[in-house]
């Protein structure tokens, strides 16, 4: 799973900024919105940023038949 800073447990949003308890300080929306390797992440599913929002995973992408495809390239030569 990917985390973000806006699914951490320790990220507070509000009039303040967006304020991390781990590291205190202000992080920029576009930071807190984007992928990390954040070695205090802790996943919470309610999204910091709107607070009503939950986490939602998206379902994992088709593998494609690459055989399928080898054999349809082959027929039209």
């Amino acid at each position: 799973m990917k985390q973000y800073c806006r699914y951490c447990v320790y990220m507070c949003c509000g009039n303040g900024g967006n304020w991390c308890e781990v590291k205190q300080r202000v992080f920029p929306e576009s930071k807190i919105k984007r992928t990390n390797n954040c070695k205090d992440f802790e996943f919470c599913e309610i999204d910091a940023i709107y607070g009503v929002d939950t986490y939602k995973p998206r379902p994992p992408r088709a593998k494609k038949n690459y055989e399928q495809i080898k054999i349809e390239s082959e027929d039209t030569k």
